[in-house]
């Protein structure tokens, strides 16, 4: 069974045009194949806590916050899923506030690019501008994480629940669930790209030459092997080696 993963940052849970969108893209996906499953939260249904800036989840290993609120819900549910949307409307040209706390709260997840090998697609919509501004920012930080993105999605829509042309919304949708339906069921693998690898060759020095100050994170690359691969390239061939067996 495969797993989809969305986490949208929008408070209006359903409402949300966000939400509304990357559902009518993933029922597609399911009604086409029914080894697949897809779970959507957005910021209305789950407590993110703002960070701290305490240092503890690279120094340590660990968030204090996690046991306080559902990023350790959410970590877990990204970990256990083949395929990642992360989606945000647009609010003064950017992510959503709640979407930009949920971000926060991955800080060592990008230094240990922990979600590597896996397929992902960014989602936004908006009343009028800033969808390449979100797109951009999303795509860096899943990248970031590992992720190598295979497409967006994106629409108008003036009011919760109201998209401008719901004809042509759902056409986009169905269009980017053919697109990433072989990147889900694994007919495409994940390969390399210039972001990916920029982003590997930065977080292993950072992890290395910073070891003394962010240990943890030290820790991670040692311990998962990390440190004996050069590239992102060689990385993903190190986690499909690991399935095999």
């Amino acid at each position: 069974m495969k797993k989809i993963f969305a986490f949208i940052g929008s408070p209006l849970k359903e409402n949300s045009n966000t939400c509304t969108l990357t559902k009518m893209m993933t029922d597609s996906i399911i009604e086409r194949d029914k080894n697949i499953t897809c779970e959507i939260l957005t910021a209305g249904h789950m407590k993110i806590n703002y960070c701290k800036g305490c240092w503890l989840c690279m120094t340590k290993g660990f968030c204090p916050q996690d046991k306080t609120d559902d990023m350790a819900i959410l970590k877990e549910k990204m970990l256990e899923a083949d395929f990642i949307i992360f989606g945000s409307p647009v609010y003064t040209m950017q992510v959503s506030g709640q979407m930009k706390t949920f971000l926060d709260r991955l800080c060592c997840w990008y230094h240990t690019i922990r979600l590597a090998g896996k397929p992902g697609l960014t989602v936004s919509t908006t009343a009028s501008g800033g969808l390449k501004e979100v797109h951009d920012f999303l795509y860096m930080l899943m990248s970031a994480l590992g992720i190598k993105v295979v497409g967006k999605l994106d629409t108008i829509g003036f009011f919760p629940k109201v998209l401008k042309d719901p004809v042509e919304a759902k056409k986009k949708a169905l269009e980017t669930a053919e697109l990433i339906y072989p990147f889900i069921t694994g007919e495409k693998p994940v390969e390399t790209d210039d972001m990916l690898e920029e982003c590997f060759l930065a977080m292993k020095n950072k992890s290395t030459f910073g070891a003394e100050y962010l240990p943890a994170d030290y820790e991670y690359w040692k311990k998962s092997g990390m440190l004996e691969v050069n590239s992102y390239g060689e990385l993903l061939e190190k986690i499909r080696n690991k399935k095999r067996d």
